[in-house]
């Protein structure tokens, strides 16, 4: 296993061969006609930008908006004015932002527009290096996000529909887009500002169902909050025959993956005067865990032929994704039933660690010579380095870190939503004292169940390892404690409606159940681990789930690839700061840890929880690439609303 040699970042003089496949399109572009480009730039004046008769419009002149995504909460703050010089290199005039609505309310009621929230920060360097922003804030995001960016508190409420007309579900979203408003709404571009546009919608078309009310309303509210600038949806297809979505005045109709002409004469047809725009150009695609590393769209020949169709057709666009980085922490979402992996490398022509890669110096190349464009030099790459071996030994038993007392006692299991957690594990333990014997079956355990006897585990649950994975045989004699440790993967982010959002409630939802009788009397253990900070210095043997610590230090600035190819499945926090899950079954072996986490010349922690056996060699060493394998995949497809369906259209966006 080693380190994966796909997203190299080499310089652009040894790709020669590719430079004269551009440069052949290039010459048929150009031939075709240069597509307009704005010379305006954001600059603190109030300008104007329209979307009629077929273009966008920048003080009355029509433009195209060259555009690249890049998500909140995946790029670490620091990191953002790199990005942002990297994006104008390149060639881009627009930067587009995700923004999740469960990263700014992350408690009910309760606001955080700082760090990885602060949005109004990234919009003024934006402004400042003369970037036009394209918002997208939801409440509705997807992006493979948890919940689809939707809080994960709306599911204690399950009577409450999402993404319909519920009036409560209504109050909640207008309180938080009043919230983003409040933030930067005087930085559109109409007041002076770089804000373009703002998307209210996302991929509506695929829970509508012909029913495009909800989507009259949000448009509703997002004027009478105040916004000014155009709004936009986006969907991932458009049809005379069958027309998913709705025209709307002042809602410009996105198509997301528009890349050919039969995509072309289809929107067209639909969208009326509308501008063509594709807010996602995909430069690749998402992984789940027990699938390989995606390879849809990750051709740099083939994304150099979709940009030269579009820019030919004077089609405005945004590369999907221009840097993709990391879902930290828990916050990776699923697709139907499938959790997808942390690293949100994107193949994007920014790496994750940072880097412009080959497809980078292509893209460069093509918008530079197209719109002849007098670009700035590239900057430096984000440092990487290497980190000598470090050993782990097992320093606390899960079960030794619970707290004194349980967070609650029940009759029946409650919901990781009903014990007021957000992301993390619950421990759900119960008493036998003449021993338990007989068929235990979990219903509607979500996710991931670990389960225990005496500290013991002697079975795991989880749809992927097979449909009755949820019945385990158990024979031991008194006395027993029974210890259920659910592990929640991510709440759905594809496709997130009210006929899903059931799947939202984590935890021994449907109960437990001992041959054929349901199990009362609960002990329950809340159990988020956003820090890493139960592991002990002790040392003791591997029992159950187990917490394992190291330190390291290094004399070197950079972020790291932590090779976690000895280990099996759970977390790793360095520093306190939780870089996401790994699991063995995935493609990606390893785990980012970006350098603003890591102490120069300091002594460094890392904490690993290892939920299944111990490894045979505990010990992980940073590499400066990416660690990839073959995966191992689930014995249920799990990308899919029918687990045991076999064939059913892929879902793009």
């Amino acid at each position: 296993m080693t380190p994966s040699p796909s997203r190299s970042h080499v310089p652009f003089s040894r790709g020669r061969a590719l430079l004269l496949l551009i440069g052949s399109l290039l010459a048929t572009g150009l031939a075709c006609g240069r597509a307009p480009l704005t010379q305006a730039v954001p600059d603190g004046k109030p300008h104007t930008f329209e979307a009629r008769d077929h273009h966008f419009f920048l003080d009355g002149e029509p433009t195209l908006l060259i555009a690249g995504e890049m998500h909140f909460g995946r790029v670490l703050p620091e990191d953002w004015e790199l990005r942002i010089k990297q994006a104008k290199a390149m060639g881009l005039n627009t930067i587009s932002f995700y923004l999740f609505w469960n990263l700014c309310e992350p408690e009910e009621g309760q606001f955080n527009f700082s760090g990885m929230t602060d949005v109004r920060r990234m919009l003024e360097l934006c402004q400042k290096h003369g970037l036009w922003v394209i918002l997208r804030p939801g409440p509705y995001c997807c992006a493979e996000f948890e919940y689809g960016g939707i809080p994960w508190w709306t599911a204690r409420y399950p009577e409450v529909k999402i993404r319909t007309n519920d009036p409560q579900y209504v109050a909640w979203s207008r309180r938080y887009i009043e919230q983003v408003y409040r933030e930067v709404g005087d930085l559109q571009v109409t007041h002076g500002g770089p804000l373009l546009m703002v998307q209210m919608e996302n991929e509506y078309g695929l829970v509508a169902r012909g029913n495009n009310d909800y989507l009259q309303t949000l448009r509703e509210m997002f004027l009478d909050v105040g916004w000014e600038v155009p709004l936009f949806t986006c969907d991932p297809f458009f049809s005379t025959e069958f027309d998913p979505g709705i025209n709307m005045p002042g809602v410009v109709r996105g198509r997301n993956g528009l890349s050919n002409e039969r995509d072309l004469e289809m929107t067209q047809a639909v969208i009326g005067d509308d501008p063509v725009f594709v807010p996602e150009l995909y430069t690749a695609w998402f992984s789940g865990w027990g699938q390989p590393e995606a390879t849809r769209h990750t051709s740099i020949d083939d994304l150099v032929e979709r940009t030269t169709f579009l820019i030919d057709n004077d089609v405005s666009f945004c590369y999907y994704v221009f840097h993709g980085g990391t879902t930290y922490g828990f916050y990776n979402g699923c697709n139907e039933y499938l959790p997808v992996q942390t690293s949100y490398d994107y193949s994007a022509p920014i790496d994750e660690a940072g880097r412009a890669t080959e497809k980078y110096y292509a893209l460069r190349r093509l918008l530079g010579e197209r719109f002849d464009l007098d670009l700035p030099d590239v900057p430096a790459d984000s440092p990487v380095i290497e980190i000598p071996l470090i050993e782990l030994t097992p320093s606390a038993a899960l079960l030794d870190t619970l707290p004194e007392q349980p967070t609650r006692v029940a009759k029946h299991p409650l919901t990781m939503e009903e014990l007021g957690q957000d992301y993390g594990f619950v421990l759900y333990r119960r008493a036998f004292p003449e021993g338990v014997h007989g068929t235990l079956e979990l219903r509607e355990a979500r996710d991931y169940t670990t389960v225990m006897v005496n500290g013991r585990t002697v079975g795991r649950s989880f749809v992927g390892l097979g449909l009755d994975s949820n019945q385990i045989e158990l024979d031991e004699d008194g006395p027993v404690t029974l210890d259920l440790l659910v592990y929640n993967l991510g709440r759905i982010s594809v496709i997130t409606s009210q006929r899903s959002q059931d799947r939202a409630r984590k935890g021994l939802d449907g109960g437990a159940w001992l041959g054929g009788e349901e199990l009362t009397g609960w002990d329950m253990y809340s159990l988020p681990y956003a820090h890493g900070s139960e592991a002990a210095t002790a040392s003791v043997a591997h029992t159950g789930p187990t917490f394992y610590r190291g330190t390291f230090t290094t004399d070197e600035a950079g972020g790291t690839f932590l090779d976690l190819s000895n280990w099996s499945f759970g977390v790793v926090w360095v520093n306190g700061h939780n870089l996401g899950r790994f699991w063995d079954r995935g493609a990606t072996r390893s785990l980012f840890v970006p350098q603003h986490w890591l102490r120069e010349g300091e002594a460094n922690e890392v904490v690993v929880l290892e939920l299944h056996d111990a490894p045979t060699t505990p010990t992980i060493v940073g590499t400066k690439e990416m660690v990839t394998t073959e995966p191992v995949p689930f014995e249920v497809r799990l990308d899919r609303r029918d687990l045991e369906a076999k064939e059913e259209e892929e879902h793009e966006g």
